[in-house]
């Protein structure tokens, strides 16, 4: 990694497309199953067991913004928390990875502390099963992955006849599960970010779609099937349409910022050595490391940039939520109306 460069942290068009990918792939995923558990209940049972829960769901959604609404006007509650979202996966993912300051004073008093490493490290040992999953499964999604074990195996190989102590004989797992664990800790908050809000979406448009054709199918037979479906996704398309295309972009491009930091992090971690020492000032000098990488992201002018113009765009669309969307919808569903009307005539 070249540190003096000014635009490692610049995000590209790959970055914007990883999280347009990962958004969509968890709202694909999300309707299948929705519409999958309500087709089985309504075979075996009765659908609106299922339909309460979705509209549970897509109710805890706007609760948030609703509460928000009681003390300020909905604008600006939408904005809000849009904003929170959208810091959360910016700047969050960088506060985020201050976690290593934790683990390695933790790994300093587990040094001097014998009673509490030991109470530690049978309650490392608990999560031994989650952090060979990882490990096994990780690499096939970054192929890059693969270099943090091989690496490790090389030194151990290398150090095999050699009796020394390491700060990790106080932990229950080992340097390998721990790298594996700093490469991919970076990208949690950008990544569940998207994931949550591509759920939430799935979750509605399963909602839509399944109720739409099953109103239709009640009132009109079969054949209404297809006017039920056509209505409420219109409904859901032009409910979210005027203001979720500056809104979706936005939440992507807050994802981007993120999902570039902890590329630029990992690829560093994986390719620089980052903690494949056996002391703690080892670990220490890595950390501050991370730590200088963290800084030189949160200080950027190009991540303030960004994210100021994020900001603007997201009260530009909260107004247009709050005030315009309900008009176009209106107006929108009529001529649906009529289309409708005439197609059954």
């Amino acid at each position: 990694m070249n540190k003096s460069s000014g635009n490692q942290f610049h995000i590209g068009i790959t970055d914007f497309l990883w999280s347009v990918k990962l958004f969509a792939a968890s709202a694909i995923v999300a309707c299948i199953l929705s519409i999958a558990v309500y087709v089985i209940m309504t075979v075996f049972a009765e659908p609106e067991p299922v339909s309460a829960v979705i509209a549970a769901t897509a109710s805890a959604a706007m609760a948030k913004v609703e509460v928000g609404a009681r003390y300020i006007s909905p604008m600006w509650s939408v904005f809000v928390f849009n904003t929170i979202a959208i810091f959360t996966a910016s700047f969050g993912t960088g506060f985020f990875s201050y976690i290593h300051n934790i683990f390695s004073g933790e790994f300093s008093f587990r040094s001097k502390h014998p009673i509490y490493a030991a109470v530690s490290i049978k309650m490392d040992e608990m999560c031994t099963i989650i952090y060979r999953h990882i490990r096994h499964v990780a690499p096939m999604l970054d192929s890059d992955l693969s270099k943090i074990e091989t690496i490790i195996i090389t030194e151990k190989n290398a150090h095999s006849d050699e009796d020394t102590s390491s700060v990790w004989d106080f932990c229950g797992y080992t340097k390998q599960d721990y790298r594996m664990f700093a490469y991919l800790q970076s990208y949690i908050v950008p990544v569940l970010m998207l994931i949550v809000n591509g759920i939430i979406l799935g979750i509605l448009l399963a909602f839509f779609i399944f109720n739409g054709a099953m109103s239709g199918y009640e009132n009109m037979g079969p054949q209404g099937m297809i006017s039920g479906l056509f209505y409420t996704f219109s409904y859901f398309v032009f409910s979210i349409l005027p203001h979720g295309i500056i809104e979706l972009p936005v939440l992507f491009l807050a994802a981007s910022l993120g999902y570039r930091f902890a590329y630029v992090q990992s690829k560093a971690i994986a390719d620089e050595n980052f903690f494949m020492g056996d002391d703690i000032e080892s670990i220490n000098r890595d950390v501050s490391r991370i730590n200088s990488m963290t800084s030189e992201y949160l200080k950027s002018r190009y991540l303030w940039t960004v994210f100021g113009i994020a900001v603007m765009l997201l009260l530009i669309a909260a107004y247009i939520e709050i005030y315009v969307t309900p008009v176009v919808l209106k107006y929108a569903m009529s001529v649906v109306e009529n289309v409708l009307n005439v197609g059954f005539a």
